[in-house]
């Protein structure tokens, strides 16, 4: 199956491409595959991201790509599923869940992104910056960023929104808005303390909806991105690698996360 052309978004395309128009230079190596069914210009735009992001790590935090990185772009549904069997040694019923309620994975520094099931440019761009900031996540912590789940998901969705920002997309700036919005329509929210475990988090997942359950982490992290600066977070993820997910939390954002999660409200 050959994925759907997507229009362009020029702002944000002609930032990434700029971004990395001097061949950057990365302190490991950076693998990318792509599925012969992914069209020419979504392939171009995919890639341009990917780098971009690269650039914009380096020279917004200072923080460089030190492991390696393997991505795949799948061009449809069947390839996405059968990357993730492959690539991560899932079963085919394991590889078909993963694959039925998401668009891109990310394991150890494998990459995987369903190019062909994703319907838009702007979710495009959207879901590469989500997995890519999770790929940064484990490099920073050594492995370790699942500890939290809500810190896990809202951090990856809240980088990405500033990523996107940054990047001149139309809209980014209202992402805060867009999350409070749902959570009002929804007719019951997750406590933050639920989400704590990455099982609490998926379980309210299928409980309240992903958006729901994803917007209310996102919120939370931008609660704290606030109080100490998006800085704080890698901060965080980095303090991981030596220290309880409780001290990391404490040293990055000077309260404790017990605390954080019984008095946060979205709104």
């Amino acid at each position: 199956m050959k994925t759907k052309s997507l229009v362009t978004l020029l702002p944000a395309f002609l930032f990434f491409l700029n971004l990395c128009l001097s061949s950057p230079v990365y302190g490991a190596r950076v693998d990318l595959i792509v599925d012969h069914g992914v069209a020419r210009d979504c392939e171009t735009q995919a890639r341009a991201v990917v780098n971009g992001v690269f650039d914009f790590f380096q020279k917004t935090y200072g923080i460089g790509l030190q492991r390696d990185i393997r991505i795949k772009f799948s061009c449809d549904k069947l390839n996405y599923q059968k990357a993730i069997q492959d690539w991560y040694g899932a079963s085919a019923s394991q590889a078909s869940v993963v694959a039925h309620h998401t668009a891109g994975v990310q394991r150890r520094g494998d990459l995987i992104v369903d190019l062909g099931d994703i319907n838009s440019d702007y979710k495009q761009l959207f879901v590469l910056c989500h997995e890519m900031v999770h790929f940064y996540q484990g490099q920073e912590s050594q492995d370790r960023h699942g500890a939290i789940g809500w810190m896990l998901e809202g951090s990856a969705d809240a980088l990405a929104a500033h990523i996107l920002e940054t990047a001149g997309v139309k809209n980014a700036s209202g992402f805060k808005n867009w999350w409070i919005k749902n959570l009002k329509k929804a007719r019951e929210l997750p406590s933050l303390e639920n989400l704590h475990t990455h099982k609490g988090l998926m379980s309210a997942c299928y409980t309240y909806g992903g958006r729901v359950t994803y917007a209310t982490s996102a919120l939370a992290v931008l609660t704290l991105v606030e109080w100490r600066g998006y800085p704080a977070l890698f901060a965080y993820f980095q303090a991981l690698k030596n220290s309880t997910p409780e001290d990391a939390f404490y040293q990055a954002f000077g309260a404790k996360v017990t605390d954080f999660e019984k008095q946060f409200r979205p709104f």
